[in-house]
């Protein structure tokens, strides 16, 4: 069996994957400044230096680039999520994550108008926000401790309406926050939305 052809040290494989990274970092940071408008084939392919045949080498629609992103700023938020010590009490682990992704979004404005701020008007990250929260809210419950479950519904269609009030309700307490509608500290912020959590999961679990 042949060794694979190398170019510059790099085989074609190798070659994709990097092509596809340069991809996905202009991508990132059209998304992340300029919005989800601004993200076109020919766009980022132009940024990127290369020939629009290699954007349909690794992503089969523009659409499927804007999910890309997305995933991939959600998934180190929940890398750094995972990364908490434990606690041992619910609301204090809940206030340790909501603290986190405030610092999360402040150290980097581009992951909140990615996460937060563009899938409130473009549909296609409105629909893929909308189902991938259900998931993220599960992906949670192991991190918060053994009393989180009780929180959580086991039938998705209530996980659904109790992930889209979360969402809808904490996506504008930090949006305000962040363009100063609200004028708190960060502390209590998380605090607030601690609140409003809880509040959400106790009504939705008195209504099963």
């Amino acid at each position: 069996m042949s060794s694979p052809r190398l170019w510059r040290g790099q085989t074609m494989d190798d070659r994709s994957a990097d092509r596809r990274e340069q991809l996905l970092a202009v991508a990132t940071e059209i998304l992340g400044t300029a919005g989800a408008s601004a993200v076109t084939m020919r766009a980022v392919a132009r940024q990127a230096n290369l020939s629009p045949r290699y954007f349909y080498e690794s992503f089969d629609s523009r659409e499927a680039l804007l999910r890309a992103v997305y995933d991939r700023v959600e998934a180190d938020l929940m890398k750094r999520i995972q990364e908490l010590p434990p606690t041992g009490d619910l609301r204090a682990a809940a206030r340790a994550v909501v603290d986190l992704c405030a610092q999360y979004f402040e150290e980097d404005a581009r992951r909140a108008r990615i996460l937060l701020r563009e899938p409130l008007g473009d549909d296609i990250l409105h629909e893929h926000s909308a189902a991938r929260m259900p998931s993220f809210i599960r992906a949670l419950v192991p991190l918060l401790g053994a009393q989180a479950g009780e929180l959580v519904p086991a039938d998705d269609d209530t996980l659904a309406i109790q992930a889209t009030s979360l969402n809808g309700a904490l996506v504008a307490l930090y949006l305000d926050w962040a363009d100063g509608r609200l004028n708190v500290e960060r502390d209590r912020l998380a605090s607030v939305a601690v609140d409003i959590a809880f509040a959400l999961s106790t009504v939705a679990h008195r209504d099963r």
